[in-house]
């Protein structure tokens, strides 16, 4: 081979290893949101606002507000009380609150903490308690972490957030309820 072709084929790759450099690569990233997956033709289309039922009875019906900028979702909750409880020989924290559906029906739950954690919203930053709660959307049912929050002042008392969203559903903002029946 000549000298010519060598330093053409050198020039080559080096040319391609600083393309590396140039064009970023779609899996460095390191946001939450190169985590979520594209919408594809298996998305389910949600609505603006949307009838939820919580819990495993399905007791509990809210019309649910969606907002895909909150991490998680939240429900209505007053009264807020925390107590441990030794389970195994170990103290597990849990969380005594109660909430209002959209039917009135008033209900007082009691759910082990899954986490606190510092929330963000329009009124500023607050830690919230985290339950792990049953959310049903339509026939499709979730086991997601839910803060709690007093949402008295706000017309929704319940709250959709992206942990229920990246189950693969894309909003219609021009429809409401799309998963009822």
């Amino acid at each position: 081979m000549t000298s010519r072709h060598v330093h053409i084929i050198y020039l080559s790759l080096l040319s391609l290893s600083l393309l590396g450099y140039i064009v970023p690569d779609k899996h460095s990233a390191s946001t939450s949101a190169a985590e979520r997956s594209p919408a594809s033709l298996n998305s389910k289309m949600i609505g603006n606002l949307e009838k939820v039922h919580v819990g495993e009875d399905r007791d509990l019906q809210y019309y649910a507000k969606i907002d895909s900028g909150a991490e998680s979702s939240s429900i209505h909750a007053k009264n807020i009380s925390t107590f441990e409880k030794l389970e195994n020989g170990r103290p597990v924290s849990y969380v005594k609150f109660e909430t209002t559906d959209e039917n009135s029906f008033h209900k007082t739950m009691v759910r082990p903490i899954v986490k606190v954690d510092e929330v963000r919203s329009a009124l500023g930053s607050n830690l919230r308690y985290f339950i792990r709660e049953k959310v049903w959307i339509g026939d499709s049912s979730y086991y997601v972490n839910v803060n709690l929050a007093d949402r008295s002042r706000l017309k929704r008392k319940f709250l959709i957030g992206k942990n229920i969203l990246d189950e693969n559903y894309i909003i219609n903002t021009n429809e409401v309820s799309l998963t009822s029946h």
